[in-house]
């Protein structure tokens, strides 16, 4: 006995998707729709499908165009899947003032999506109240870096990364001190001891000459490129700009620093991690974060639900920075495995 169509869409809103605009042509011009039903069908010969509706307009219109469009939306575009999604009525005209390109096929996508694909209709497949159209990929891009919007649940949502699965220090101690050879030998970094070849780009965006790369990975060390103040919401554009490059340059590591003046928000940190961390991979991210005020550890936690793994600490006493051990008691109530150290028993 068939399963009642209540409890079937029910049962598969518990199935998270990315979100996409559908779009084609037809006499009235272009035509969109918001749809979670893509899947990619092949690799060689590039093909995915996309089902629709058969009581939609979009369904008859992709049809006779024989062309159409995905636009995968970013986290920041829930208000475009529902415009697309019917659910602003108010908005006669879903296209009016966004910002859309033309394919070389003639069907728009957003200049701004996380990434697009330009399709000819390959098959259509009766799928039963739906229409099963596989497209041939003619084209694709991917205009910006950032987490997708996901739709679950009926919810429009984000990624939420779980917790790292350890946790990797590199503590910066006092030159002589004799808890260098304890975090050493309990696998963490020694902040300055030579292995690793940092830099710092400040306001100005100015990043070391290729002559210092060359004479960093010379010497065989890690190169490690810092990014100042990187939770400043006024330079948060710069910020991504500046991890790009870093990037490009084959940095071992990107790390982003916490103005030790101007206390990140929470909300922040976790908006420029979760582009941060798609953004410098194959990169390590690490992040340093200010302590000595009321959100240190709560920034801390952010960070690595954003799946930070790698911070910069400092030694216990120290006057600046976030401590050690703040940040491995948060660990251990986490109950994400870091360095053991023979004076914490």
């Amino acid at each position: 006995m068939p399963v009642d169509s209540d409890t079937f869409r029910t049962v598969l809103g518990q199935w998270p998707s990315g979100v996409c605009v559908v779009t084609t042509t037809g006499p009235r011009g272009a035509h969109g729709m918001t749809a979670s039903s893509f899947s990619s069908v092949s690799l060689d010969p590039p093909l995915v499908s996309v089902c629709l509706g058969n009581h939609l307009p979009s369904r008859g219109l992709l049809d006779a165009a024989g062309r159409f469009a995905l636009s995968f939306l970013g986290k920041d575009q829930a208000h475009i899947g529902r415009r697309f999604a019917g659910q602003h009525p108010e908005i006669t005209d879903r296209f009016a003032g966004l910002d859309w390109q033309l394919t070389e096929g003639g069907i728009p996508v957003l200049a701004d999506a996380i990434a697009w694909l330009d399709c000819r209709v390959a098959h259509a497949y009766p799928g039963g109240d739906h229409t099963i159209f596989v497209g041939e990929v003619t084209d694709a891009a991917m205009p910006r870096v950032t987490a997708p919007l996901l739709f679950h649940s009926r919810t429009w949502g984000q990624v939420a990364d779980p917790l790292p699965s350890s946790l990797h220090l590199a503590v910066e101690v006092p030159p002589g001190d004799p808890l260098a050879a304890v975090l050493r030998q309990a696998g963490s970094r020694v902040r300055h001891d030579g292995s690793h070849a940092e830099f710092t780009v400040d306001g100005t965006g100015v990043l070391p000459p290729p002559a210092w790369f060359s004479a960093a990975r010379e010497t065989g060390s890690a190169v490690v490129g810092y990014v100042a103040d990187a939770f400043d919401p006024a330079r948060e554009a710069a910020v991504l700009s500046v991890l790009d490059a870093l990037t490009a340059l084959g940095c071992d590591e990107v790390g982003l620093t916490e103005s030790p003046v101007k206390p990140a928000s929470p909300l922040q940190v976790r908006r420029v991690l979760q582009d941060a961390i798609v953004r410098v991979r194959p990169a390590v991210l690490r992040v340093r974060l200010a302590g000595g005020h009321s959100l240190a550890l709560v920034n801390a936690l952010v960070a690595m639900k954003s799946g930070v793994a790698h911070f910069d600490t400092v030694a216990p006493g120290a006057a600046a920075g976030l401590p050690m051990d703040d940040l491995l008691h948060l660990s251990r109530q986490l109950e994400v495995p870091g360095p053991r150290f023979s004076f914490e028993e």
